[in-house]
């Protein structure tokens, strides 16, 4: 008899499933699949799958389906351009309000990156959770809700393309240096170098995005 999932454990689950394209894109979702799959009702996947259109991880179509959003690396780009400012004052925001509670949060997240690091097998998932946590601690502390939202759908976006963008151990394992950074400025309520960091970190991703798209074009 398979284990009925948490409405949370659904949804992180399925989350991943689309940002590592187990879930390729355009892949039809179905609900009474994914309801038999977790082993939870149409409630629950009806909020899971809110939750995930507003990440803008998948589309739905009343009475038509489900589907999990196509790879588009020039709305990829438009949006990673808005994240630039927003991270910038999240940062700002952050080494103002945060908690030390949080600031620990931020070490431990990253004490698991340094001891996957030492592994020989490469973790992508993760990785993938390490990156996202990281990166909502530093939303959650701005105490800013409306940006803490605004920002948390982005990332969500971001991380799905941050995957199938990374080629390779080493480019995984350096988009966590600038975090390493900011823990050391957030730690010292630096607020000039955490926005520079944050916003630096996200121009570093449009570079990647547009090597991507140069590909794409010259093929």
């Amino acid at each position: 008899m398979k284990t009925a999932f948490t409405k949370k454990k659904a949804y992180e689950d399925i989350r991943y499933r689309i940002i590592t394209q187990k879930l390729a894109p355009g892949a039809l979702l179905k609900d009474k699949d994914l309801m038999d799959q977790y082993g939870i009702g149409r409630t629950p996947l009806r909020e899971i799958i809110i939750d995930l259109q507003k990440e803008g991880l998948i589309n739905r179509v009343p009475r038509a389906g489900t589907w999990v959003a196509p790879m588009d690396f020039t709305f990829l780009k438009q949006i990673t351009e808005i994240r630039i400012g927003l991270e910038g004052i999240a940062g700002e925001l952050a080494a103002e309000r945060i908690s030390q509670e949080q600031v620990e949060e931020l070490a431990c997240i990253l004490e698991k990156v340094s001891k996957l690091e030492m592994e020989e097998t490469l973790n992508s998932e993760e990785l993938i959770t390490y990156e996202s946590q990281f990166h909502n601690v530093i939303y959650t502390a701005t105490k800013n809700e409306k940006l803490e939202i605004l920002l948390k759908n982005y990332q969500s976006i971001g991380a799905r393309f941050w995957h199938y963008v990374a080629y390779n151990r080493e480019e995984l394992f350096k988009q966590f240096e600038s975090q390493r950074r900011m823990l050391q400025a957030i730690q010292k309520r630096d607020k000039i170098n955490c926005k520079k960091i944050m916003e630096e970190h996200i121009r570093d991703y449009i570079d990647i995005i547009d090597q991507r798209l140069n590909q794409i074009h010259d093929v």
